[in-house]
């Protein structure tokens, strides 16, 4: 009888107490993330070459002895080269990234994911 009454009284005192439920704010979506960028690079480079050259070539009318040399002309040679060469490049590039993601947040703390629908 006493182990009946000590259940009558655990029952008594379950039916007695309020029940209540306090739901945790839920916030979901799908959080977008966007990337944009774009670069431009111009250069330009100059190269200036000279070559000067001259050469001068006598020969001898006469050797120490006295006697008389060869009758050849003098050779005189001058050359003059220049170059320059200019190379420009120009470059410009464009990129765009977007990623999307599902997102749900239970009360104060979001967690990533759909792991608390």
């Amino acid at each position: 009888m006493k182990k009946a009454l000590i259940a009558i009284l655990i029952v008594a005192a379950a039916i007695s107490v309020p029940v209540s439920a306090q739901l945790a704010s839920t916030a979901w979506g799908f959080p977008t993330i966007v990337q944009s960028s774009n670069s431009v690079a111009f250069n330009q480079d100059t190269a200036n070459a000279l070559d000067y050259e001259n050469t001068n070539i006598n020969f001898p009318t006469s050797f120490d002895c006295g006697a008389v040399g060869l009758a050849f002309p003098s050779i005189s040679q001058t050359s003059l080269k220049t170059q320059s060469m200019t190379h420009t490049d120009f470059a410009q590039t464009n990129q765009f990234a977007e990623f999307s993601y599902p997102f749900v947040g239970v009360g104060a703390t979001g967690f990533p994911g759909l792991g608390f629908c």
